[in-house]
């Protein structure tokens, strides 16, 4: 299933707005959240967008999956771009567009984790797969893609 949100991605009051409801979706969910970090390349503009909305700093994550080359990898880790806001021990909230496995979002819970942060709630545009909580954290989603049917 592809999700395409280009209507909502091509313009910022649309974009704004739906920060605004991911905000919305976050804004209970911890006292002492001062980080907001986008999954790159789609959760960082709705990141941007979320972290306005609740005045928290910025961060980016790039996944694994973003920066391979044919064979290798297996030997490369995500990164945490150093133009944006680093972890530093703090409590932070992650934006991604869509889940379908959950692979990306767990690959940046534990990266968060290995720099020392903590990942309080996730926050999607659409989850694929009914994903109520990853590696302990909680997920919110302002859509919810559920099959109908027998599938035949």
């Amino acid at each position: 299933i592809h999700v395409d949100w280009s209507a909502l991605g091509r313009d910022s009051t649309r974009l704004g707005y739906t920060g605004k409801a991911m905000a919305d979706l976050l804004s209970k969910q911890g006292e002492d959240v001062d980080l907001t970090i986008g999954i790159e390349k789609a959760g960082a503009p709705l990141a941007t967008t979320v972290a306005a909305e609740l005045d928290t700093d910025l961060g980016t994550y790039t996944p694994r999956k973003h920066q391979w080359n044919e064979g290798d990898i297996e030997d490369l880790g995500g990164t945490f771009s150093r133009n944006f806001a680093q972890i530093r021990d703090r409590d932070c909230y992650l934006v991604d567009d869509t889940i379908t496995s959950g692979t990306t979002m767990t690959e940046a819970i534990e990266g968060i984790r290995e720099q020392g942060g903590e990942p309080v709630a996730c926050c999607v545009l659409v989850d694929k797969q009914g994903v109520e909580e990853i590696e302990g954290v909680p997920v919110y989603s302002l859509l919810r893609v559920i099959r109908v049917g027998n599938g035949t």
